[in-house]
């Protein structure tokens, strides 16, 4: 069966992440699929196929996308646009938002499009009370899943063939608190030469940070990539995961890494501690400055019995959010 999987990207949340593992997934099982997204956000390092789709794109040209590629199902990862081409067609289609998501656009007729739908997947808490006037009676709830590295399509990088490897990943910007992160390896670096820090970013800011590095004379161990880089292979290769956010915007990526065997640090953003149970399976460290982190990391980097230990417990979350399920309640 011929699949497309439109990725919709919002301030609140963003499908690139489920979109990857989701279309290598169904790769896996011998679906043809072919992705559709932002053309500047698609993960370039996927070995599938892919098609841009611009910001104010109408509903003609989606249709004549889907009948240009032969669709015969549509999966939309909160891109109701495609949604809309594929009721037009008469094409069957599954439309997955998280719970109470804002629209970067609103769309009017969302309640009588997802009626529509083949089955419409809300990301959120088991056993989640849905709001069934609005998804429609084919609705389901399931939890946010963990992609781990064992179930991904990795391709390892040369230059993280180092040891000892500290991966951060989120926005540039303030929210993202990378500031905060690269001054406390301003204070730790010099002490600990064999380490090496990455940050996986996006948004702006980078420039920034950038310039830290060089005023501190980090450049020989920290390393700024942009967010198409593969992520997972860089959780394949690390040793210790920090969230430095200062919203709950990170919170995918930490429970990623928790399910990949490791060990992280996170501050104490709402929901963290959904995941992280301090100083079992991680560390949770107040946002207010960058002394809790120093200290936090600096604790991780100098005791391999407890990172050891913290990635045992830590990897538990791939059994409690398992990508499985929710596979396979996209596919039913």
């Amino acid at each position: 069966m011929k699949t497309i999987l439109f990725i919709g990207v919002h301030q609140q949340f963003s499908g690139l992440r489920l979109g990857a593992a989701l279309g290598t997934a169904l790769t896996w099982q011998g679906e043809d699929v072919l992705v559709a997204g932002p053309g500047d956000q698609l993960p370039t390092y996927l070995q599938l196929p892919m098609v841009a789709v611009p910001p104010k794109v109408t509903t003609k040209t989606l249709v004549s996308l889907l009948q240009k590629n032969h669709i015969e199902r549509v999966i939309s990862l909160a891109y109701l646009p495609g949604c809309e081409a594929a009721a037009s067609l008469s094409i069957p289609f599954v439309y997955i938002e998280p719970a109470n998501l804002k629209e970067t656009k609103p769309v009017k007729n969302k309640k009588a499009l997802l009626a529509k739908a083949h089955k419409v997947v809300v990301i959120g808490q088991p056993g989640q009370a849905l709001n069934k006037k609005l998804y429609g009676a084919n609705a389901v709830c399931v939890a946010n899943p963990a992609i781990w590295v064992e179930h991904y399509n990795y391709q390892k990088p040369a230059c993280f063939k180092k040891a000892n490897n500290i991966v951060a990943a989120g926005p540039f910007g303030k929210e993202g608190g990378f500031e905060v992160l690269l001054k406390t390896w301003a204070r730790l670096a010099p002490a600990h030469v064999t380490w090496h820090l990455t940050l996986v970013g996006y948004g702006v800011g980078k420039a920034a940070l950038q310039k830290f590095i060089e005023q501190h004379q980090l450049q020989a161990s920290t390393s700024l990539v942009d967010a198409d880089t593969d992520l997972y292979s860089l959780l394949r290769n690390a040793d210790i995961y920090v969230n430095p956010a200062r919203t709950s915007g990170g919170l995918n990526e930490l429970l990623d890494a928790m399910a990949s065997k490791l060990p992280v640090i996170t501050t104490d953003v709402p929901g963290a501690d959904e995941y992280v149970q301090n100083a079992i399976n991680g560390l949770i460290v107040n946002t207010a400055g960058e002394e809790p982190l120093t200290i936090a990391l600096d604790e991780l980097m100098v005791n391999w019995g407890k990172r050891v230990g913290m990635a045992i417990e830590a990897s538990k979350q791939k059994e409690k959010f398992p990508f499985e399920d929710f596979t396979a309640q996209v596919l039913i």
